[in-house]
């Protein structure tokens, strides 16, 4: 489906923008809503437990205050002698023993925080029974109720409240019995208290309700009636565990049981209560996302247009583009990619109009290197040369070297008037030169001395035919004349990261001062660059047309150019010639 780029991109960035907020949402939903969720009912929870804990503490100081008289030795001996002759007390002995029970209470509950509570003794029987403050004792529901006689016989606290009922002070009652060391049982003791520290223990600010219950699911708060069908449906989905929450309706319940006193506490919740600051996050959250993907729209069509228009502008002033006219007359300067993209199209023409120059001059330059080079190397001295010693050889017998001969130069007259492929490989051109320095050893016989060195990387260089025999020719033909033998050449080739470098090393004539300026000269008039050290002044020649058009040669085919340097030596005779140019031209 052939569709415009701007609609394209509305689609594309369409649905990238989606992807990301639904993946976004997806991501708030699992990472933050549920950890708020989590968070939110382990705070409830927390909170649950605290009370439940305040409420343990509430109930540890009262039973400290029985625990503290029911240990008492002179309570003890006052409960046996009530037990023994109750009714033989006079009236004296009744009152100073009535003051004896008010200071044992009163000791008791002076290390406490409740100082204002009720305090009741009762005997195994009816005959005995003791108040301290004021008289609205729970015993006698207390007992009765459920199993709490069979818990008071086990030693255990009994927590009772009379719930339901219209109270004009609602008391709770903690009731212990008094044993000594035998298991003998002489009385009871209750300590009440009003509602007053259990309100603030289970004030919520009135977000919540707290429930509390007893182990047999009686109602201890609130005080007052309580609504029996709330409290049958705690009771019914209550789970077994000690600590746990679970919902009823559009509640959230919490529940944490003490195993110190086996009061359970229900921490009621609606949900909209819980879970108020996750539902403000999630509106302000969609809120937020609606105004992003209407602010990502809207960019994305002031987007997409800008940058349609400047391409547009772009693509007609690419269809103008001739080869009498290469440039663009676009001038998209409110865009910088897109001025970097005209500034690109715009090198390219310039690179592919300098290629086509280069080509053209290429073209025509081979030609007339080809024939200079033709003219330099096949000289009639070299080739009288090499007919006069394989002249002398057939006189003396020796086949084999006029065989070796023959085939040499043949081979080197092959390579060299061969016109099929300008460019050949350095190990081809090295071959040639071998062949050539073989030649001229038939001829100098052991005044000449030559090797040659090309490492693999080095042999693979693509090179312009007869580009470098000119400079080993110029050596024999002027490094060498007037010297003394022996003649040494060296030619040696090597890769050096991305550069390749050959070297032409000669212990002949050095270099005069006026020969290398003239070569320069020449150089740079055809734009070539030279590096030229002169260490010593001699007198040699130069074949300056050879090497000239060898380094033009050279400089067409490698685009960044190549660097030329001819280095006299210092303290010997000779000279070396250096060519350096990058692998990758």
């Amino acid at each position: 489906m052939n569709f415009k780029f701007q609609t394209k991109l509305y689609v594309a960035y369409s649905v990238i923008i989606l992807f990301a907020i639904v993946s976004f949402s997806a991501f708030i939903h699992i990472r933050i809503f549920r950890q708020i969720q989590e968070q939110a009912l382990e705070n409830n929870q927390q909170l649950c437990i605290k009370i439940s804990e305040n409420i343990d503490t509430y109930v540890e100081k009262l039973d400290d205050i029985i625990k503290k008289m029911i240990s008492d030795p002179e309570l003890f001996q006052i409960m046996r002698e009530v037990q023994r002759d109750a009714l033989q007390k006079s009236d004296y002995d009744i009152l100073e023993r009535d003051r004896e029970i008010a200071d044992i209470i009163s000791n008791a509950i002076t290390l406490t925080s409740f100082p204002h509570v009720d305090v009741y003794l009762y005997g195994v029987t009816d005959l005995f029974r003791y108040v301290y403050n004021h008289d609205r004792s729970n015993f006698r529901e207390a007992v009765f109720a459920d199993d709490n006689a069979a818990k008071l016989e086990k030693k255990k606290l009994v927590i009772y409240a009379k719930n339901g009922q219209e109270q004009e002070a609602p008391t709770m009652s903690f009731i212990r019995a008094i044993f000594d060391v035998s298991a003998k049982k002489y009385g009871y003791v209750e300590v009440q208290s009003d509602y007053k520290k259990l309100n603030e223990i289970c004030d919520v600010n009135h977000m919540g309700n707290v429930i509390l219950m007893d182990e047999n699911q009686n109602v201890i708060y609130p005080c007052g009636s309580v609504d029996t069908s709330l409290i049958a449906e705690l009771r019914a989905k209550t789970p077994e565990e000690s600590t746990g929450v679970f919902r009823d309706g559009s509640q959230m319940n919490f529940y944490v049981t003490s195993e110190y006193s086996g009061l359970t506490v229900y921490l009621q919740y609606p949900m909209d209560t819980v879970y108020a600051s996750l539902g403000l996050l999630r509106k302000s959250t969609f809120v937020f996302l609606v105004c992003v993907l209407a602010g990502v729209m809207l960019l994305i069509m002031i987007f997409s247009r800008m940058l349609v228009k400047p391409l547009h502008e772009l693509r007609d002033s690419v269809l103008q583009v001739t080869y009498e006219n290469i440039g663009l007359k676009f001038d998209g300067t409110y865009n910088n990619e897109i001025v970097d993209l005209r500034d690109a199209f715009q090198k390219i023409l310039e690179d592919l109009k300098s290629a086509m120059q280069r080509e053209i001059a290429s073209n025509e330059a081979e030609s007339r290197a080809r024939v200079a080079a033709l003219q330099a190397q096949i000289s009639p001295h070299f080739i009288h040369n090499v007919l006069y010693s394989i002249s002398i050889s057939a006189r003396e017998g020796r086949t084999d070297d006029v065989s070796a001969m023959c085939k040499q130069l043949s081979d080197m007259l092959r390579y060299t008037v061969n016109s099929e492929t300008h460019m050949v490989t350095l190990g081809e051109e090295m071959q040639c030169i071998s062949s050539y320095l073989s030649l001229q050893k038939q001829y100098y016989e052991d005044f000449l001395h030559y090797s040659i060195e090309a490492e693999n990387d080095a042999r693979a260089i693509r090179i312009p035919r007869l580009s470098i025999l000119p400079f080993v020719e110029n050596a024999i033909q002027h490094g060498f004349d007037g010297r003394k033998p022996p003649y040494v050449i060296k030619v040696r080739a090597a890769v050096r990261k991305d550069f390749w470098e050959i070297e032409i090393y000669d212990n002949g004539n050095s270099f005069p001062e006026e020969k290398i300026a003239e070569i320069r000269e020449k150089m740079e008039l055809e734009n070539l660059s030279i590096n030229v050290e002169k260490k010593q002044e001699n007198i040699p020649g130069m074949a300056g047309l050879g090497i000239l058009n060898s380094l033009m040669r050279l400089n067409f085919c490698y685009e960044k150019g190549i660097q030329f340097r001819v280095e006299n030596h210092k303290d010997i005779p000779g000279v070396t010639i250096y060519l350096e140019g990058k692998t990758d031209a």
